[in-house]
């Protein structure tokens, strides 16, 4: 069923607030068990430059699954509203792209010069495979809005987690606190749905050239914007070191945790939008902005506020030391994750070419001012210039919104 009233963008407001309830449910669970759970493990069982070291290489796993998971995934619910987009048409192209990210993340990790071991190093590329399966399968309650579904998916995941951590104590193998659970969420979703069933497309060549297209282009689009969101622990990680990727981790905990709340928002918003056919407003788009702008104020005062509360909890060693930086890290992540939601909104009313402007000049931004800045300033540098970009960023999806609107609305 599409959604074809021309008046309203969501079905009702009582469906889009369950939706999100049980999205938000979904990642906060499964979030608390990671952030507030297994990585203070780590930081207490490893102490600060190995921890760092952890974080780096959890960094490049993220990496490749957010960019290339949910790439696909967006370009499966962007196609679906042209066409039939089945999961036979995504899977082979998918296998692909995560086999040559696990062995890309293996060469960047053997030659990062890390303390890790050969042993975790291995399991930190079959991690980053599976979790890349993980980002993408959830496209599958999605596109049915079966935001319920989702939480089961996610709730899997969460109890996976939670063995893993078991595994994790008794091997002091710290990624096998992980691989349990992206492994129990893949196996929940091939016994609900036939979403693994081949790898082979159904479509001809043109309609797949396109399919190929769109994904590709989400996930280069992608990938610019998740190295650069966690260019923080490569980029500190090279120049200064594996502590002071422990310090900027930690200020920004909060900020990034911010994400349990815009992902799932981001989630329901691509699912609705994706089943909406009318034309979006300047009205719309103008209401959008304020939201937005809004949501980054009040959340920010929540993060920094959250910030010294958890971190005193989670990291009390590293309190003193991570308090000058808590107010300009969680604004820099509250926005990055706000212009995410942006970018969502804009991939309906624009073409992926948009994503591109956005991303590139993300990089480019982020290369001219960060790089000298840490150089020049350390952590505090960094955590200035990080601010500056990713507010130019939110800036320049925004302004893009608008001319997309314009010219769909011609």
């Amino acid at each position: 069923m599409r959604v074809r009233n021309n008046k309203v963008l969501f079905q009702s407001a009582k469906t889009v607030g369950k939706d999100t309830i049980w999205t938000i449910s979904a990642m906060v669970l499964m979030n608390v068990v990671v952030q507030f759970l297994i990585y203070p493990l780590w930081s207490r069982i490893f102490g600060d430059e190995i921890y760092g070291e952890i974080v780096y290489a959890m960094s490049i796993v993220n990496v490749f699954a957010t960019s290339i998971g949910v790439g696909v995934n967006y370009a499966r619910m962007k196609d679906s509203t042209a066409n039939s987009a089945k999961s036979c048409d995504y899977n082979g192209m998918l296998l692909l792209l995560s086999l040559c990210a696990m062995a890309i993340s293996y060469v960047i990790l053997f030659f990062s010069s890390l303390e890790l071991s050969f042993v975790d190093i291995f399991l930190t590329g079959i991690l980053c495979f599976v979790t890349i399966w993980r980002y993408y399968s959830d496209v599958e309650f999605r596109l049915n809005l079966d935001y319920k579904g989702y939480f089961k998916y996610y709730f899997a995941i969460s109890v996976g987690y939670g063995i893993g951590l078991i595994i994790f104590m008794l091997t002091r193998r710290w990624p096998l606190a992980l691989l349990p659970g992206e492994i129990a969420g893949l196996i929940y979703i091939a016994t609900k749905t036939h979403i693994f069933q081949s790898i082979k497309s159904d479509k001809d060549k043109k309609t797949f050239s396109i399919i190929v297209k769109t994904a590709l282009t989400l996930v280069a689009t992608n990938f610019i914007a998740n190295l650069i969101f966690n260019g923080d622990r490569i980029l500190l990680q090279n120049i200064l070191g594996g502590a002071a990727v422990t310090t900027y981790y930690i200020a920004s905990l909060t900020g990034k945790t911010m994400s349990l709340i815009t992902t799932p928002l981001n989630s329901v918003l691509i699912g609705y939008l994706s089943r909406y056919e009318a034309k979006i407003s300047r009205k719309i788009v103008i209401i959008f902005s304020i939201v937005t702008l809004g949501a980054i104020a009040g959340a920010t005062c929540v993060g920094v506020v959250g910030s010294h509360i958890l971190i005193k909890l989670l990291y009390p060693g590293n309190y003193e030391a991570v308090k000058p930086y808590l107010v300009a890290a969680n604004l820099a992540q509250v926005i990055y994750f706000m212009t995410n939601i942006v970018t969502t909104f804009l991939l309906r009313i624009a073409d992926t070419r948009f994503q591109v402007v956005v991303n590139i000049t993300y990089m480019v931004l982020f290369i001219v001012l960060c790089i000298p800045a840490t150089l020049n300033g350390g952590v505090w540098g960094f955590c200035v210039a990080l601010l500056i970009v990713n507010f130019l960023r939110y800036m320049l999806a925004l302004i893009l919104c608008f001319v997309g609107e314009s010219r769909m609305n011609k």
